[in-house]
């Protein structure tokens, strides 16, 4: 389904949450690319076992294991990938994770940890690198949000406040660095049919409503709907694009 875009061989690509979900298939899709890819998870062991697998394709591939909520430690490894590996080109933020509250009924260590994973780690990639794109002339930072900062679930309020963090950021980031060549787009994903989701969140009644009820087309969708747009926003074919959050979603939000 996904064409071959010539400007990303070769091309560093950082992956935050590559080794599962919709980074696992972010992390594939750039191998089939020929780039240079580099993923940042917690679950190195699987993370190793997908660039086993990747060898059948030109690319290269360096797993760095680290605990995206821990800032000192994520600082320290993106440190030791500016020392060890070429310049990022294309930073893909992408781990995050969604619980489902009641009301407010969350602690307020709860609301922070949530913020740390889902935003901070996306603040600390950017600051850390960006010298790195300046310096070699431009590059594009994709951002995931989620649909929710449209349709806010109720009982999401803290993950919906999260997402929508994002696409300010974006904005912001975008208006800041575009002078320099570098392109600050997020992505918006519906919900997508991950595996974390179908164990955690995900029953038939659910899944039947959202893609035959709530969505203008009755997709179930997978992380492998979402990968297209994310090699779009990589490649150098959408340079005039920036400061912009694409829906992925079968048309469920109405923004």
């Amino acid at each position: 389904m996904n064409p071959i875009y010539p400007d990303l061989k070769n091309k560093h690509i950082l992956i935050t949450g590559g080794s599962n979900g919709i980074g696992e298939a972010l992390t594939r899709a750039f191998a089939q690319q020929a780039a240079a890819i580099t993923i940042l998870d917690k679950d190195d062991r699987k993370g190793l076992a997908i660039a086993a697998e990747c060898e059948q394709y030109p690319c290269k591939f360096n797993v760095y294991p680290v605990d995206l909520t821990d800032t000192e430690a994520l600082t320290a490894t993106i440190a030791q990938i500016r020392k060890e590996q070429p310049v990022v080109n294309v930073l893909v933020n992408n781990a995050g994770y969604d619980p489902r509250y009641e009301l407010l009924e969350m602690s307020e260590q709860q609301w922070n940890d949530l913020f740390q994973l889902n935003v901070v780690h996306y603040f600390i990639t950017c600051r850390e690198l960006l010298p790195d794109l300046i310096s070699a002339g431009g590059g594009s930072i994709i951002m995931t949000s989620s649909h929710v900062v449209w349709i806010a679930k109720a009982n999401m309020i803290a993950y919906n406040a999260t997402k929508a963090a994002i696409v300010g950021m974006v904005r912001g980031l975008a208006e800041a660095v575009g002078k320099h060549h570098i392109r600050v787009n997020a992505i918006a994903p519906g919900w997508i049919m991950t595996e974390r989701q179908l164990q955690q969140w995900v029953t038939p009644e659910a899944k039947h409503k959202t893609v035959h009820e709530l969505q203008c087309l009755p997709l179930e969708l997978t992380p492998q709907e979402l990968v297209g747009t994310y090699l779009f926003l990589a490649s150098d074919t959408s340079r005039a694009i920036t400061r912009q959050t694409i829906v992925v979603d079968a048309g469920y939000a109405h923004s």
